[in-house]
């Protein structure tokens, strides 16, 4: 089992760049500008229906999530 200093350590291994695009919570690309995390985000959460998506800013510490978890928030 992983523990949090593990999870850290990978997830800034993982955040390259200051855009990072998360499927469910695990880190998967990362994008220098917020457009092009965006645009790959989308076409994830088009593709895969039932995963949650978010885009992390490492700047500010802002996420926006798209998915199936965003839609629950809008309800």
């Amino acid at each position: 089992m992983i523990d949090h200093a593990q999870k850290r350590q990978l997830a800034k291994r993982a955040q390259m760049a200051r855009y990072v695009v998360c499927v469910d919570r695990q880190a998967k690309s990362s994008f220098e500008t917020l457009g092009a995390a965006e645009e790959e985000a989308i076409r994830i959460s088009t593709s895969f229906a039932r995963v949650t998506v978010t885009v992390s800013d490492s700047d500010n510490d802002s996420v926006k999530t798209l998915g199936p978890t965003a839609d629950a928030r809008e309800m």
